[in-house]
């Protein structure tokens, strides 16, 4: 039996529906950092008072509803996940069609990313940014939107580092570096099938060292490789998760997970006032174990399955790929029209907006792209099919 067959459709909504959850904690980020004492607390906790609003964001538990960057690494273990288990799922009885699989992918990805830095681009020339209001607005000052960078951020391949007219985009680029390197990811996934514990270790300890050197590479794709890991070994973890629930103490053994995953993922801005270098890296890579833990926990216990399977959060995850891709500019333009005095007026007109948007993404952009990439790889694939029957 493959991994396939043994999900429950309750399963697959609730991986979805996390993926809602962690576009819903961004957008939240991103509202929060238009507060000026959030982002001065970001910018240094050495004055921020206990109790304050800048110590309650950044520094205390309640830092998990505003883990942006955090949840980021969360959408790629759950890439991971999802990308590698689609080679897999047949095994030996069923080749994976990778002539169709390159444009199916790149299509799905491109189109929205294309579409979402002109929108982007659009928003910032309606409501010039002045920069005024914080630490975090006065980065957003004044972007770049001539054709060469709209065209730079939209290729997602040579925008690697930090984008300046839709920043969410520096992780879309990863996502196309791994949908491209994903045969890869698929040989070393298999080879995790025999002792994945010590693979998972090894896999974090790359990140650890990717955190400690500062080298991108090594920081993200170690969480996309673990989500592999989680689809290579998905019927064995399945078993054991299922064997775990049935234990008389298996209900607290999940509830310590399920705590376990997010104050890993919060743990660098928990210690933060406490950790010097190199061990303020360390805690800031611990980031990554957190989010596999997260995204197992939602994988593998049914109790957050019917929470997660409610309908406001399953909706919350079919539109999450459009949420992020355009809530950026909106948060922005309106906190700019509010002014620093006013956060709360900027917020409260930014969220709906967003969510606004990214239903009409969803409708019009991202729903015709799945359409128009899943076409083309059809196409692709029975070409490729006819050409390799075809007597030589």
């Amino acid at each position: 039996m493959t991994a396939e067959t043994t999900d429950r459709p309750e399963r697959l909504l609730a991986l979805d529906a996390l993926r809602g959850v962690a576009a819903v904690v961004v957008l939240v980020h991103h509202v929060s950092m238009t507060i000026p004492a959030v982002s001065a607390a970001y910018e240094s906790s050495a004055n921020v008072a206990f109790l304050s609003t800048g110590w309650w964001v950044t520094l205390s538990p309640l830092k998990i509803l505003f883990a942006g960057p955090e949840f980021v690494l969360v959408f790629f273990v759950l890439s991971g996940l999802v990308l590698v288990r689609s080679p897999l799922a047949g095994g030996a009885s069923r080749r994976y069609d990778w002539f169709a699989y390159y444009p199916r992918r790149i299509i799905r990805l491109g189109i929205p990313v294309v579409v979402s830095v002109v929108l982007a681009a659009a928003w910032i020339a309606l409501v010039p940014r002045t920069g005024g209001g914080g630490a975090w607005l006065a980065k957003q000052a004044a972007p770049d939107i001539g054709i060469g960078n709209i065209l730079r951020e939209a290729s997602l391949l040579t925008e690697i580092g930090r984008p300046v007219i839709n920043p969410p985009l520096w992780s879309l680029a990863w996502e196309m570096w791994f949908s491209l390197l994903l045969p890869i990811a698929v040989i070393l996934a298999a080879a995790t099938t025999r002792r994945w514990p010590v693979w998972a270790a090894l896999l974090c300890a790359t990140s650890s060292l990717g955190y400690l050197t500062a080298t991108p590479p090594l920081m993200y794709l170690p969480a996309f490789a673990l989500g592999g890991l989680l689809a290579a070994n998905y019927a064995s973890l399945a078993t054991s998760a299922a064997r775990l629930s049935e234990k008389s103490w298996g209900t607290a053994a999940w509830t310590g997970l399920l705590v376990a995953g997010p104050l890993l993922l919060v743990a660098y801005w928990l210690l933060r006032p406490l950790l010097s270098a190199p061990w303020n890296d360390v805690a800031l890579s611990l980031r990554v174990p957190g989010a596999v833990l997260i995204v197992a926990v939602v994988a593998f216990w049914p109790p957050l399955h019917r929470v997660l399977s409610a309908r406001p959060v399953v909706w919350l995850g079919t539109l999450s790929f459009s949420l992020y891709l355009v809530h950026f500019p909106i948060v922005v333009t309106f906190a700019e029209l509010a002014g620093p005095g006013r956060w709360w007026l900027g917020a409260l007109v930014s969220v709906p907006v967003s969510l606004l948007a990214a239903w009409l993404m969803l409708r019009w952009v991202e729903r015709p792209s799945l359409a128009l990439a899943s076409r083309v790889g059809r196409a692709v694939g029975s070409r490729t099919a006819d050409q390799q029957a075809t007597p030589r």
